[in-house]
């Protein structure tokens, strides 16, 4: 993901799981042990079995050039709660910093 950047990330679920099995969803961007960025709700598309996410310049700036953690979050509607294994991407530097 390269900063100042409007990137879309695409998750694709386990088979048999769709999107519409979870009440809520939460992904967690995390850098330094510490959450930087969370989206949840309207900030996702949700496809079949695909959770989409398009950020904006501004999301991608409040990162620092280097490893991002990722990891989804959901809650069903009977209360159980999953997490999905964290996925790891860097953030990449660019030369023009700010939203053009």
């Amino acid at each position: 993901m390269w900063r100042g950047t409007t990137p879309t990330h695409t998750f694709t679920l386990p088979e048999g799981i769709k999107s519409t099995d979870f009440s809520e969803i939460f992904i967690t961007y995390s850098q330094n042990g510490e959450p930087v960025l969370e989206k949840t709700g309207d900030e996702l598309t949700l496809e079949e079995s695909v959770i989409k996410i398009v950020f904006s310049q501004t999301d991608t700036l409040k990162f620092e050039p280097g490893p991002v953690k990722i990891q989804l979050r959901a809650k069903m509607p009977d209360g159980q709660a999953v997490a999905s294994n964290i996925i790891s991407t860097t953030a990449r530097e660019v030369l023009k910093d700010g939203e053009i």
